[in-house]
């Protein structure tokens, strides 16, 4: 086994040499993941989860998080949802690549940095009347605790609403990575690099947005059992605010980053294509527009034809959504744990996404990071994102893993 791993590590690390992925800088999850959204953090997406409460699989937990890597301290700065970006997740309800419903969010200014922004939510959701409804957030504090997570249920259709500072649930080793990736290229393949067991995002906290729907509202037809989510950041033009301050933005909205499933656009298509793809769509997924690119990068990677199929069924061929299937229950704590719910049947915040996604590569080849679980663990109960890491007091180790 140790061979094999090996020998397909090897075949992955030329192939992403190839296409300039050994040389450009290692993304994970989504964060950071194109040129086009290294410097826009408000717009960064980190990371979308779908998967059914196992505290009650009638209901369905849709998870966004964005502007990763806010270091506790700076939490008055950073923490807070940018009020010129829309924030969207669309629901494909059909069974093809196009989005049937939408829950799109935009934040209020701040008033003060210790404030709560208003969210407005707007649900325009098949086969129901399209609502809207305001619900704060829970504001950042440097306090050596945090804020209680406030929680808004939405009377009329039942919808819990969480937004605000969290632990950031990725995990993964960048530098183990990056090391294992220079010990391919000097011709002396070095597993031990990926056993530093360090998790890059430990320590460091991000914007989560948390929904809990009834699975009536989310499914579509009574007769669909699964569900696809996309999640979309999208800006305006920007331009200052003459009279009041600040700045103002109109126009239409102009995509930035989207995210389905992880790794997708930072481990598969080629580096000058990655702007493109955050721009793009599941409709030009499915069309075929990335098609020859991701399979093409596989080969590359020595993954073979079964292993190609099932990760092209994946982001392919219905376009890229995480998908969800409603009537595979899940169980177990923080956010769920049985094998038989895990990614790519949706994504869990315990789920060990990385870990999944190389050994499919790898042709069913065991191969990870030894990284296995976010620093803080998820909580058991909606909004199931961990309250973030705060402020330490003198003397304290910091808790980053790098």
């Amino acid at each position: 086994m140790r061979r094999f791993t090996s020998i397909a590590a090897s075949v992955l690390l030329g192939g992403m040499a190839y296409f300039g992925l050994a040389t450009a800088p290692v993304r994970a999850a989504d964060h950071g993941d194109a040129p086009n959204i290294d410097n826009d953090a408000g717009a960064d997406i980190a990371d979308v989860f779908a998967f059914l409460d196992p505290n009650d699989n009638t209901r369905v937990i849709i998870i966004g998080t964005v502007h990763g890597f806010i270091v506790p301290g700076e939490a008055g700065n950073f923490a807070a949802f940018d009020p010129l970006v829309q924030y969207r997740f669309d629901i494909e309800q059909t069974g093809d690549a196009k989005a049937d419903s939408s829950i799109t969010l935009q934040f209020s200014e701040r008033t003060a940095a210790t404030a709560p922004q208003t969210a407005t939510i707007t649900l325009a959701m098949k086969g129901h009347k399209t609502s809207s409804y305001t619900a704060p957030t829970t504001p950042a504090t440097l306090a050596a605790t945090p804020n209680a997570q406030v929680l808004t249920r939405n009377r009329k259709n039942k919808v819990e609403f969480f937004a605000g500072e969290v632990d950031d649930p990725f995990f993964f080793d960048i530098p183990g990575f990056q090391r294992f990736v220079a010990s391919v290229a000097a011709g002396a393949p070095d597993a031990s690099k990926l056993s530093r067991g360090r998790d890059s995002f430990a320590g460091y906290n991000v914007l989560g947005i948390a929904f809990s729907f009834p699975v009536a509202l989310i499914r579509g037809a009574a007769d669909n059992n699964v569900i696809g989510v996309e999640f979309i950041t999208s800006r305006r033009t920007q331009q200052p605010g003459i009279k009041n301050g600040g700045f103002i933005a109109k126009g239409d909205w102009r995509q930035v980053d989207r995210m389905g499933n992880p790794a997708v656009n930072v481990a598969l298509i080629p580096f000058g294509k990655k702007s493109l793809y955050n721009a793009s769509t599941p409709v030009q997924d499915a069309a075929g527009k990335f098609g020859a690119d991701i399979v093409a990068t596989l080969k590359f990677l020595g993954t073979d034809d079964a292993h190609i199929s099932a990760l092209a069924g994946v982001a392919v061929v219905k376009g890229d959504y995480i998908r969800l299937n409603l009537t595979i229950p899940n169980t177990g704590p923080k956010g769920g744990t049985n094998s038989t719910a895990a990614f790519p049947n949706g994504r869990r915040l315990a789920d060990d996404t990385i870990d999944i996604i190389l050994t499919i590569i790898a042709n069913g080849a065991t191969l990870g990071d030894s990284v296995d679980a976010s620093d803080i663990a998820p909580q058991d109960e909606f909004p199931f994102l961990a309250p973030p890491h705060q402020p330490l007091d003198s003397g304290v180790d910091d808790l980053t893993r790098n």
